[in-house]
């Protein structure tokens, strides 16, 4: 392997520009940051209500509004962005081309990520800062350096999540045979293992058990092979992004309870940010590894 910074850092030059000039993703990024401010904005109204009405200061009810649609829909940014990313060059015989030139696989490949993956942080921190600043504003509640510090630790958190689905659709695109296929087996994963999963698990269960306890214990347990359940605990102190009615929760409410210190929140969930950091680092690798293998001979 033999990686050229500079045609890496060329490479993903192009890629970010690419993707900003992309109409498709323009659209999906704006979209994404609408969906997300209005139901901070919900959010934010409804920690004003408890908090004036019933004297209650509740600025947890709001982020953890915030960590669920985002839950839900960050993964997306991931899939736009690699879903199309080896695929089309290859189909487009543009990949052939680019490599009559002095430029080596494992550095197209790492552009490529580079480029996404500035592209999914830059999208995420506009629109996350936006959208929880106008939750904290609508609240009434102080923004403090305490609020603003966990705030972008949530972006960052985010990002290794989104991050996963662009290393898992990067890994799709380089196998599958045509753009519309990989599109369609990434929007299939995104649905069962993030929409449908836990609920999947739970019916499941629950049918051939006819017990609630036996169910929720069993769904629990292998929650812990998705990425979205270590990213709802450390987000939000749920069990997952979708189902939120299990009555198991942890002592720190993830990284918005002020209650605790970011140490504690650390101490607490240092296992599920391990999960959440590895995952998408070992799909990319595994990416590169089956990109210097593939044969892109049409």
């Amino acid at each position: 392997m033999a990686i050229n910074i500079h045609n890496v850092m060329v490479i993903a030059k192009k890629e970010f520009a690419d993707h900003l000039k992309s109409p498709v993703f323009f659209s999906f990024a704006a979209t994404f940051t609408l969906v997300i401010l209005a139901w901070s904005y919900v959010k934010g109204m409804e920690v004003e209500y408890i908090s004036t009405v019933l004297g209650m200061p509740d600025v947890m009810r709001g982020f953890k509004g915030v960590a669920s649609v985002v839950g839900r829909f960050a993964p997306i940014i991931g899939i736009v962005l690699g879903f199309d990313a080896i695929v089309k060059e290859i189909r487009s015989n543009s990949m052939n081309v680019l490599l009559t030139h002095p430029v080596f696989r494992d550095n197209i490949i790492l552009g490529k990520i580079l480029g996404s993956g500035l592209c999914i942080l830059l999208v995420l921190f506009i629109s996350i800062n936006f959208a929880t600043g106008a939750m904290l504003i609508v609240s009434g509640i102080p923004i403090t350096m305490q609020h603003i510090a966990r705030i972008e630790i949530f972006v960052l958190l985010t990002f290794f999540y989104a991050l996963f689905f662009l290393a898992l659709s990067m890994m799709i695109s380089i196998i599958a045979k045509k753009a519309n296929m990989s599109l369609l087996f990434n929007i299939a994963i995104w649905l069962v293992i993030t929409i449908l999963y836990a609920q999947l698990i739970y019916t499941s269960v629950y049918t051939l058990t006819e017990s609630a306890e036996i169910a929720t214990d069993q769904t629990l347990y292998y929650l812990n092979f998705v990425p979205g359940h270590h990213y709802a605990l450390v987000t939000a102190g749920m069990q997952d992004v979708v189902k939120e009615s299990f009555n198991y929760y942890p002592t720190v409410g993830g990284i918005f309870d002020t209650q605790y210190t970011v140490s504690d929140w650390m101490s607490e969930f240092w296992s599920n940010l391990v999960v959440l950091i590895a995952l998408p680092i070992i799909l990319l690798v595994a990416s590169v590894i089956v990109f210097l293998k593939k044969d892109i001979t049409l």
